[in-house]
């Protein structure tokens, strides 16, 4: 062997096999490291009781994979040499990893089984394989699963499963993490060498529409896809690479396996939990991160979810290498993250292959998608000129160092592998390649899944309204289809009722078939793009809003021969493709209609309707979408269609949907909690009890279809939403944003009278005290004489101050004063919280760089707050428009106002008397900013002389949560209003900072004795 980099040769605990492990089969590998390795940490992972980090060495894994081994030998009882036991499983990566192997030890194949499969490719999976034995997982998905792909066999075979003389599938329980790694093995079982010939491990192809195939991979194979670092640039022992969100039944995590032995490289992964972690783009990040990993291993549709938050992009800067395998990345993105410094490396492999690629020591200078095939293949490239200039087709003959799992072609009369991989070479630099497409036109998609359109296509052009097919899905995590109908069915789908009348059809469609034994001739009826896709995985599955449809104007590209000319046709309606995915993400289920009754049987109806049309399978009501194969589009229709179905149904206002989370369906992600949360929405349909409902509540409410005007407009300071019966209006002013599109549903669950006080173009912006004097004179306009009632929501609370000052000061009774989540002394109290709120002890708040520095810090307070109750995704469109990148317009508006306010909130305090009278240099060693701000905010407050007390309503999770020592969490708990306010009223409400507004405590507190 031509060795490039030896691995592990300086490692005082890692020691490498002889002669990189040449003739030694993987178990006989492992045993070597229990003598020679044995305090070589092999996995880290994050406690789930103390959060550290803890570490298994190799000895400690080596006695877990024997106890595994005992473990597979008491359940599988077999006469059959060398069985095939198969794994359908969610477990964590540790378990799955010591469940392989165990099997392996006792003497078993093992074959890892994608739990993204549908139930007739599992059954066809077992079959192929002759598996009889199955290590299934005991959560209601993969049982669920089982029992399906069980039955499909046992139809196919005429029988009941069990039935006497039919051999019979078993199913046998996983283990847990404890019953392997805290097992007594005392007594290891060194595995006897294997014939590097015979089988390993079975692992599958990803299977879009034929089913997906099993694939033996040898011993010496195996060992082969672990030793590509030794002819690379790059030694892995001793770094840490995070393997988090890489399920072990695929590629990725499989061929680690060798890999981890071979190198020393230490895995990081998700901790042994039980039920396991679903993987999430945030969890996968921060095992990363809190596992103090080197490298990061990820697919592309999670590096594409990190790409939109800077900061996690600054954190990847820290990691030696992100490695993004198993489908393309979008270019922009890989682009975008190594402009900012942040090493993206593609890794090119495949489950017939493994790696194919030689690592190098730093990035190429051609671009990061570029990469040198690894000289232990004997690689083959095959001219493409009709694909273009540079094309080549990737094929690799068997050779010393690396052999193929798969023989699809002969080269020079020697058995090679067929990639149907396209490469285009570099145009200055022919030794560097980077992925170009598939000569099988296979769809890789940015989940790391693929899909294998042309038999979907077929399928789909049998159908006499179809022309022609196209389907598409690279870079994007769900496949769709381009349709050119047939002539007689031709239409311009720019006509919405004749597209959605289209799509109907080709739902549907006639066939005959004929069944050979008896010659019967018969006619029935399919769904033609269900019946295309009934047994692909979640991702290859067609839904209605990705069904583009050729304009007559614009026909598809044919050759002279008159066949497709598939990428000139894709590249001609990438633009309308585009659009499609764009509409797929506002788009509902039209043919879903709501229920008549908003009642637990009507409403679990439809939720289940929903999300089995979404899924294309039913699902048992406590199944999770995600374990069943959703994606993010799948969680997006499913949200639409509800919230649609609410809004068609009449049981909430268009108030109220506005403000629904946009997670609710991450929250809720099985049919019964969605079912709850549909009930459990505060409504005209909630679950309230009557008892606790007054008798002014049942009346009917003649305010409640008030016409909210668009927010922000020019004259619309004061919204009057609702008139009440003559009662003072309680007036709530903005956060400090501006906005008042959170407070909305206030309008519905109000009883009283109200008025929201908003931002307007024409509000005057050079002061604090400027712009309360502009909300006291337009209350003067509308009310002329008191008495006043007012409360804040966040920031806005010097506003309310300041106004109340100005109406007392002008002999006006001021009835309430209420604060909704945080208070002037917070606000300035300088003490350590999240991530946005450190700067120095001496600063001069006048200063506009220190201002735009804190202004930089502030947006990560505002994200955690966010995050803290689940507004994820608010918090990072939100992080968009404070940094200047692309969001919507209220986003930008509100960041603009947001920065102001802070701007002019520093500038009323360095105007304070309190502020100017403390003498800087006296008193300098004494006093910083944040004590001189403090003290002169609250001299201020303890000026005011209000009759009343002051109310506070403190969200658990709100700012309060962001105090980071929880001694002054406890002494902060009422956010510091009693420093000024002795007597005030102080209500702890089990919320976050935006939640706190739905809290039906706090809605009738607000409104007091006028409800």
């Amino acid at each position: 062997m031509s060795l490039r980099t030896l691995q592990g040769l300086h490692s005082p605990t890692f020691t490498p096999p002889p002669n990189a492990g040449e003739g030694l089969d993987i178990l006989t590998l492992h045993d070597f490291h229990t003598q020679n390795s044995p305090n070589h940490p092999l996995f880290r992972y994050i406690s789930g009781n103390d959060e550290r980090i803890k570490t298994i060495s190799w000895s400690e894994a080596v006695r877990a994979f024997c106890a595994a081994s005992k473990f597979v030998k008491i359940l599988v009882q077999s006469n059959v040499e060398h069985p095939v036991v198969s794994i359908l499983a969610s477990l964590d990566p540790i378990t799955y990893f010591a469940l392989v192997e165990g099997i392996m030890r006792a003497g078993f194949t093992p074959f890892p089984i994608s739990t993204r499969n549908s139930d007739a490719a599992v059954a066809h999976l077992l079959k192929i394989t002759e598996s009889k034995h199955l290590f299934v997982s005991p959560d209601v998905a993969m049982q669920g699963l089982a029992a399906k792909a069980l039955s499909t066999l046992a139809q196919e075979d005429g029988v009941v499963n069990g039935e006497v003389g039919k051999k019979q599938i078993d199913i046998l329980p996983t283990p847990i993490f404890q019953d392997l790694f805290e097992a007594n093995t005392l007594n290891l079982e060194p595995s006897g060498p294997a014939d590097m010939e015979s089988v390993a491990i079975i692992v599958h192809s990803s299977g879009s529409t034929s089913f997906p195939k099993p694939i033996r991979v040898s011993h010496r194979a195996f060992l082969e896809r672990g030793r590509w670092p030794y002819y690379g640039e790059v030694d892995f022992c001793g770094e840490i690479m995070s393997l988090a969100g890489i399920p072990m039944f695929h590629g990725m995590g499989l061929y680690k396996m060798p890999e981890v032995a071979l190198t020393g490289l230490t895995l990081a992964v998700f901790p042994p939990l039980n039920p396991p972690l679903t993987p999430t783009a945030d969890n996968i990040f921060n095992t990363a991160v809190a596992t103090n990993s080197t490298m990061i291993h990820t697919v592309p549709s999670i590096l594409e979810e990190w790409a939109k938050d800077p900061e996690k992009v600054e954190a990847l800067k820290s990691f030696k290498r992100v490695h993004v395998s198993g489908g393309p990345l979008v270019a922009s993105v890989g682009d975008m993250l190594v402009g900012r410094g942040v090493n993206v490396t593609t890794i090119y492999a495949s489950t017939e292959l493994g790696t194919i690629l030689e690592y190098k020591s730093q990035l190429l200078p051609q671009g990061w998608s570029y990469f040198s095939l690894g000289t232990m293949l004997a690689s083959v490239l095959d001219p493409c000129p009709e694909d273009g200039e540079n094309v080549y087709r990737l094929l690799v003959k068997k050779c010393k160092t690396h052999t193929p799992s798969v023989f699809n072609t002969t080269v020079d009369g020697e058995p090679a592998y067929d990639t149907s991989d396209l490469l285009i070479r570099h145009p200055i630099n022919p030794n560097v390649y980077r992925i170009f497409g598939t000569a099988a036109n296979q769809l890789m998609h940015s989940t790391g899944e693929k899909t294998n359109p042309r038999p979907i296509e077929e399928i789909l052009m049998k159908d006499k309204k179809i022309a022609y097919a196209i389907m598409f899905g690279r870079e994007k995590p769900q496949a769709g289809v381009l349709i050119s109908p047939s002539p007689d069915f031709v239409f311009d789908p720019q006509d919405s009722e004749k597209l959605s009348t289209y799509r109907n059809m080709i739902w549907q469609v006639s066939f005959r078939s004929s069944q050979n034994i008896c010659e019967l001739t018969f006619c029935c009826t399919r769904e033609t793009v269900l019946h295309a896709t009934q047994n692909a995985p979640q991702h290859s599955k067609i839904v209605k809003e990705l069904i583009v449809v050729v304009h007559p104007s614009k026909p598809l590209e044919l050759t002279a021969k008159g066949t497709l000319r598939r990428q000139p046709s894709l590249i001609a309606y990438h633009g309308e493709i585009e659009s499609a995915y764009e509409a797929l993400e506002e788009s509902p289920q039209r043919d879903i209609k709501p229920p008549t009754t908003w009642d637990l049987a009507g409403v679990k109806s439809f939720v289940s309707e929903v999300v089995n049309k979404s899924l294309g399978f039913k699902v048992n009501e406590d199944d999770s979408i995600f374990s069943m194969g959703a994606d993010s589009l799948i969680a997006t229709y499913i949200r639409n269609t509800i919230t649609r179905g609410l809004r068609d149904g009449h049981a909430l206002s268009p108030s109220i949907i506005k403000v629904l989370s946009p997670n609710f369906v991450y929250d809720n992600p099985c049919i019964s909690s969605l079912t709850r949360f549909v009930l459990t929405i505060p409504s005209s349909i909630s679950s309230v009890d009557d008892g606790d409902i007054t008798e002014e509540q049942k009346k009917p409410d003649f305010e409640a279809e008030y016409q909210w005007p668009k927010m922000g407009q020019v004259g619309q300071t004061i919204l009057q939403v609702r008139k009440g019966k003559g009662e003072p209006p309680l007036i709530i002013i903005h956060g400090v944003g501006g906005r008042v599109d959170g407070l909305v549903h206030f309008q519905e669950k109000f009883r009283s009278a109200l008025w929201l006080v908003q931002a307007t173009p024409d509000l005057p912006k050079e002061s604090l005290r400027g712009i309360a004097a502009y909300y006291y004179h337009k209350v003067k306009e509308l009310r002329p004489s008191g008495p006043y009632r007012f409360a804040t929501y966040s920031g806005s609370h010097l506003l309310g101050f300041l106004i109340a000052e100005m109406m007392l000061n002008n002999g006006e009774e001021v009835t309430q004063l209420s604060l909704i989540d945080h208070t002037p002394s917070m606000m300035f109290n300088g003490l350590d919280q999240d991530a946005g709120f450190t700067l120095p002890r001496h600063f001069d708040i006048t200063d506009k760089e220190i201002q735009e520095l804190y202004k930089e810090r502030l947006i990560y307070g505002f994200y955690e707050l966010g995050v803290r109750e689940d507004r994820t995704q608010n918090s990072k469109i939100f992080m968009d428009a404070w940094q200047g990148r692309p969001a919507p317009d209220h986003y930008v508006e509100q960041a603009k106002m947001s920065k102001l306010y802070m701007e002019r909130t520093w500038d009323f305090v360095a105007q304070l008397p309190g502020y100017q009278n403390t003498d800087q240099q006296s008193e300098w060693n004494e006093w910083n900013q944040w004590r001189r701000m403090l003290f002169a905010v609250e001299e201020w407050l303890k000026g005011i002389r209000l009759k009343v007390p002051v109310t506070l309503y403190v969200a658990t999770r709100g700012p309060l949560a962001g105090l980071k020592n929880s001694v002054e969490r406890e002494l902060w708990s009422d956010l510091g209003i009693r420093r000024c306010f002795p007597d005030a009223k102080v209500v702890q409400v089990e919320a976050g900072h935006a939640t706190i507004l739905w809290n039906e405590a706090v809605i009738k507190d607000l409104q007091g004795e006028y409800i």
